[in-house]
């Protein structure tokens, strides 16, 4: 039994700000299962169980100098329900994009270069998404992707429905300035 092992959370903590690698084996030893269990409960996927609990330990040794622990079974829960969120956001936003855009295909033709062009589209869509400003990226995906109305989101986001609006019409401008060279091609080479 190794001297860690007796150790409580507190003196673990401790050693660990201090650079002790021994002491984090130590605590993840202890609290790897738990929090294993308790992120497979949340998003029922063995793949994204080991990457959000390594995520979590590697963090928490990355910013050991600096993190503020008292309670590390708080600590992790916390952690863990924050990285579920994120997970189950993102898919929600992914399944968003496709069940949004699947539409623009017409169902009767399903060759492999249309498949590329909506696969090199959808690439397309997510970089122009991801060169809006914050804001606008959120209402956007908010009003587009998940439906919500303006005076919806503006409650969401405390913003008036003016602002709202401006940043909506802002999103689109900027997504079609940013796509029209590439929808334009896309019909070109269909078209010839």
């Amino acid at each position: 039994m190794s001297v860690y092992n007796s150790l409580n959370d507190k003196a673990l903590l401790d050693a660990i700000r201090q650079d002790d690698e021994k002491a984090f084996a130590a605590l993840f030893d202890r609290y790897w299962n738990k929090a294993h269990v308790i992120t497979y409960s949340k998003v029922r996927s063995r793949d994204v169980t080991e990457e959000i609990v390594q995520d979590i330990f590697i963090t928490l040794w990355d910013k050991r100098a600096s993190v503020n622990i008292n309670n590390i079974s708080s600590y992790l829960c916390t952690s863990i329900k924050n990285k579920a969120i994120n997970y189950i956001e993102h898919n929600i936003v992914q399944k968003k994009y496709w069940d949004y855009y699947k539409s623009f295909i017409p169902s009767s033709e399903s060759s492999t270069e249309q498949l590329m062009d909506y696969n090199s589209l959808m690439e397309e869509i997510e970089t122009g998404l991801n060169q809006l400003p914050e804001k606008n990226k959120k209402v956007f995906e908010l009003n587009r992707l998940e439906g919500r109305s303006i005076p919806e989101i503006a409650k969401i986001l405390d913003l008036s429905e003016k602002a709202i609006e401006y940043h909506l019409t802002k999103s689109l401008k900027q997504l079609k300035v940013y796509l029209k060279d590439f929808v334009l091609l896309i019909f070109l080479y269909n078209n010839l």
